[in-house]
């Protein structure tokens, strides 16, 4: 057996490779083969042959190639009958059947028998028949397991053996292998291996824990002298294996079990050890903060982004600085902004009450995702203008909205929708067929080619003919995009499974669980620029200067991967490797990577991780605190964040919140608009409460275009109620007018059945759940009941009575006006009655007494007294029901006993403005002086004051304008 050749970790593998190979002369280098861990060192091998000065070009490469390659086309190589690699369901439809098979299937029966409740547990069964294929171990029967795992799992694991007997026959059966199986089969005939690759020089590079078929392998090869094994470790197991560092073990006690010695490849590497710094923060956030700053500036050659957490790599390109970035890793699938788009159509579908028709929320969903946004079929007729009308139509619509029998009318389509030379109807249709991809397609798939084959339909819509520049700009989502048409789509069309029936539901569970287990695969060129990889990506390869994201303990090594079937504690008795020996593999790939770089920054967080009861505060990663301890030794203190020394604590700068100025200045653009509405429009007890209960709100809603977008109203539209409940009462009262009755004395059915039928007919409650509508319909019967039967005697002399007078406010003559919804005459003159469907807050009986406070309010002046407008929106609450009082007696002349409001909300009581215990000169005062003095106040404030402020209360939480208020909403804010 050849020496193992030990390339120093404190120096470039690469390099010292690249020396090895060019050693016996010459620039052919043909007849070499070299074997990685994993793909991406071989194209550094490469980028370092094409840019070393002292070899002469043209070179011919070696033959390069990742283990996982290799092992299958070796096996082809021993056998040449062609094999087909079977895919993950046509794995578990093999298992299924296996398992089906079983004599005395007991609880398997069942389990076999539903594809849905399979399923998941085929594809765990698949991945363990693969581990055990590839470490080359004996399955058997493990018992007695319930009550340590799931039952179904004891179940598996009881039967383990005749499961992956059954399983191998069918796979040969079928003339199928898998890349498990390829390794079993090489590492079977391994003896065979030296005369299949005699003539070639076999360089094997990088291996450190690797499984039991390629141990096989590379111990045949090895002993026989065919290959050389080349390690990238702790240059001590050349010397003293003894005192090899802990990581490298594995190695060292692979020397002793096969009886080889090391040699170091090429000198040890002099200098000074690395320069570790360790960055301690509350969250990522603070990471990121900080590695931005590190890295401005500062040269991006021969630096690595390294993250232990691949999922991390979307918020570490949005903080990187440097525009020229190399990705090598894998990024889970289930992360994308294209699985979000699948998942919206997935769930479109199970949301939908018919072929056709979808919820509208799902509706909105879909034409606001940003892929879809950007669809242009054709070039030069993008889509989005049409997207965002069907979004209107479809937020006044009702709960279920059919988005392919929309037909807008073109000549009402706004102005910019669609580019002026664009045809209507061609627009129309593309965006059908568009859509179409996304709904129709979806809608019956029988088997899995048919959900592959409406994906594949999904993705050529996003990519139409001609469309593919657009994607350019947007190489992750490219990269998705690929790696769903190249990867998920064949695997579900072109299966032992693809034609079997089974139910949408089953085929949706089927793909979002292939779909959460897809990782895309990042191998970007050329090598120049940062590098960000992963932590396994990083293996072989050194950087000088190397950032380590993240590096915790539920990271750096990480928790035991969940597997329901295989728990990690039991993964020893099949002879897989656990959790123990993965965190092993991790520690060297770890130090490996720090000892061959000249600075080292560990970034970390100690903040909370997760939330609920499995949440907890993260912690450093035991090999970061190994290295601190370390270097605690060496300087023989305890090293603090605050000392000046190599932990820094991140800190970000905590500022507070630049406070905008609290409301709009009153420009001469915005007065001459008020001016314009106060001169040109009669003014509402509404448009007055808007200004009293909120200036900023008063400006948003009467002096811009901003109106509250248009919503499906699923809980009920209380507006559209209430103006429902006012006219079933004007109607059924109608009869009534101008003589005395008894209300409580009335049959209420007729009132009541028109309420229900109103009810039905109304868009809104057609667009509010079932439940919803038979709980309004019973309330709202059963209040209009209450009502009639608390009525005093009376007689209704005005319905729904339009009222108007003018009022000169400092020179300007404005015209109020109001619709009195009841006017009855009883015994000490007549009443005002509001009907109210919502909360009431009558103003306390002592506000019409405050002298003070209408002292103050006929003293204003701009720039005095700020909190009086406060003060008085806190007591009078409203100006509705005072103003139709004052209103009634300007129209009529006969000023009213009392005004009243009708809380239909409850018990249909009324609850007077004044009552008995007002006398009469109070009532008199209130409506023919105060009142006309607080709209004075507050027309005369609209003109005069500074600025819109804003008021914060209990409005704020329906406020439609709410994104703009810079105050947050709580009372007692003095404006």
């Amino acid at each position: 057996m050849m020496p193992v050749l030990v390339a120093d970790w404190r120096a470039d593998c690469i390099a010292a490779l690249a020396d090895l190979l060019l050693a016996p002369g010459g620039t052919d280098l043909r007849r070499c083969l070299v074997v990685f861990p994993h793909r991406r060192p071989a194209r550094h091998l490469m980028h370092h042959l094409a840019t070393r000065a002292d070899v002469p070009k043209p070179l011919f490469l070696p033959e390069m190639t990742a283990v996982d390659q290799w092992l299958p086309a070796l096996a082809r190589e021993l056998d040449p009958e062609p094999l087909r690699t079977a895919g993950l369901l046509d794995r578990v439809g093999l298992l299924r059947e296996a398992v089906a098979a079983l004599p005395r299937p007991g609880p398997l029966r069942d389990l076999a028998g539903a594809p849905e409740r399979f399923f998941p547990w085929g594809r765990h069964l698949a991945g363990l028949m693969e581990e055990l294929l590839r470490h080359g171990a004996n399955p058997q029967d493990l018992h007695h397991l319930q009550g340590e795992v799931d039952d179904t799992a004891a179940a598996l694991l009881e039967r383990l053996r005749a499961i992956h007997d059954a399983y191998l026959r069918a796979l040969a059966a079928r003339g199928w292998t898998t890349p498990g199986l390829d390794a079993a089969r090489v590492a079977r005939r391994a003896d065979e291996l030296p005369a299949l690759l005699a003539g070639r020089r076999v360089l094997l590079v990088g291996f450190h824990a690797p499984t039991g078929t390629e141990m096989a392998v590379l111990r045949a090869l090895a002993e026989a002298g065919t290959a050389q094994l080349v390690w990238h470790s702790d240059p001590a197991l050349a010397g003293n294996p003894g005192r090899v560092h802990w990581a490298c073990r594995e190695h060292a006690r692979w020397l002793a079990d096969w009886g080889a010695r090391a040699e170091l490849l090429g000198p040890a590497r002099q200098g000074e050890p690395p320069v570790v710094r360790f960055h301690e923060g509350f969250d990522l956030h603070s990471q990121l903060d900080a590695l931005r700053t590190m890295l401005a500036g500062a040269e991006a050659a021969d630096t690595a982004v390294v993250l232990p957490d691949t999922g991390a790599l979307m918020p570490v390109l949005h903080h990187l600085p440097a525009k020229d970035v190399n990705i090598s890793m894998g990024y889970p699938l289930a992360r994308s902004s294209l699985l979000r788009l699948v998942e919206t159509v997935l769930r479109l579908q199970e949301t939908s009450p018919g072929p056709g028709r979808y919820a509208w929320r799902d509706v909105v969903a879909l034409v606001r995702h940003p892929y879809v946004k950007m669809l242009e079929p054709r070039p030069g007729l993008p889509l989005r203008g049409l997207l965002r009308e069907m979004e209107r139509a479809v937020r006044a619509g009702g709960t279920v909205f059919a988005p392919l029998a929309w037909e807008p009318d073109p000549r009402t389509l706004p102005e910019g929708t669609l580019p002026p030379e664009a045809d209507p109807g061609e627009a129309l249709a593309l965006l059908r067929e568009a859509l179409g991809a996304c709904l129709t397609a979806f809608e019956t798939p029988g088997t899995l080619e048919d959900l592959g084959l409406a994906l594949l339909g999904l993705a050529r819509a996003l990519v139409p003919e001609g469309g593919e520049q657009t994607w350019h700009r947007f190489p992750v989502d490219a990269e998705c995009l690929y790696r769903l048409t190249a990867t998920v789509v064949p695997a579900l069309t072109d299966s032992h499974v693809s034609r079997d029936p089974a139910g949408r539901q089953t085929l949706f569970s089927i793909l979002r669980q292939m779909l959460a287990a897809e990782r895309v695969p990042f191998e970007a060129e050329p090598l120049t620029g940062l590098q960000v990889l992963g932590m396994l990506e990083s293996r072989l390869l050194r950087f000088s200067r190397v950032f380590v994201l993240d590096a915790t303990e539920d990271k750096l090594p990480g928790p035991p991967a969940h597997d329901p079937l295989l728990p990690d504690p039991l993964r020893g008795l099949l002879g897989l490797p656990d959790a123990r020996q993965r965190a092993q593999v991790a520690a060297y790939n770890f130090h490996r990577l720090v000892a061959g770089a000249r600075e080292v920054h560990l970034l970390y967080h100690t903040g909370t991780s997760g939330s609920g009861p499995l949440g907890g505060r993260s912690v450093r990663s035991r090999f970061v605190e190994q290295l601190l301890w370390e270097e605690e030794k060496r300087q023989g203190r305890i090293i603090r964040g605050d000392d000046g020394g190599p932990l820094e604590t991140l800190a970000l700068p905590v500022r507070p919140l630049p406070r905008p100025a609290p409301g709009v200045a009153k420009t001469g653009p915005i007065l001459a608009r008020l001016n314009t509405l106060l001169a040109t429009r009669a003014l509402s007890a509404s448009l007055l409460d808007d200004y009293l209960s909120c200036p900023l709100r008063f400006f948003h809603k009467r002096l811009t275009p901003l109106r509250e977008p248009d919503t499906v109203s699923e809980d009920g539209d209380h507006r559209e109620l209430g103006v429902l409940v006012h006219a079933a009462l004007r109607d059924f009262l109608a009869p009534l007018r101008q003589r005395r009755v008894d209300l409580a004395a009335l049959d209420p059915a007729p009132l009541l059945d028109d309420f229900g039928a109103r009810l039905e007919a109304a868009p809104f409650f057609a667009q509010m759940a079932y439940d919803l509508r038979l709980g309004l319909q019973t309330v709202g019967r059963e209040r209009l009941r209450r009502f009639l039967a608390s009525s005093p005697q009376t007689t209704i002399i005005l319905l729904e009575h339009p009222v108007e007078a003018p009022l000169a406010v400092d020179g300007l003559g404005l015209r109020l006006h109001g619709i009195l919804d009841r006017v009855d005459r009883r015994q000490d003159g007549d009443v005002v009655l509001d009907y109210k469907t919502g909360t009431l807050a009558p103003p306390p009986l002592s506000l019409w007494r405050n002298q003070a406070l209408w002292e103050r309010v006929e003293a204003w002046e701009p720039g005095r007294d700020p909190g009086l407008l406060t003060d008085l929106a806190a007591a009078l609450h409203s100006l509705q029901l005072p103003l139709y009082g004052w209103l009634y007696w300007k129209d009529t002349g006969t000023l009213p006993a009392d005004a009243a409001w009708v809380e239909l909300r409850d018990s249909g009581d009324e609850k007077p403005l004044f009552g008995n215990a007002v006398p009469a000169e109070e009532r008199e005062t209130a409506l023919t002086e105060l009142t006309p003095l607080a709209v004075r106040l507050l027309v005369r404030h609209m003109r005069e004051d500074e600025r819109f402020e804003a008021a914060p209360g209990p409005h704020c939480q329906w406020c439609p304008f709410g994104f703009s208020c810079p105050l947050p909403a709580k009372s007692g804010n003095r404006r």
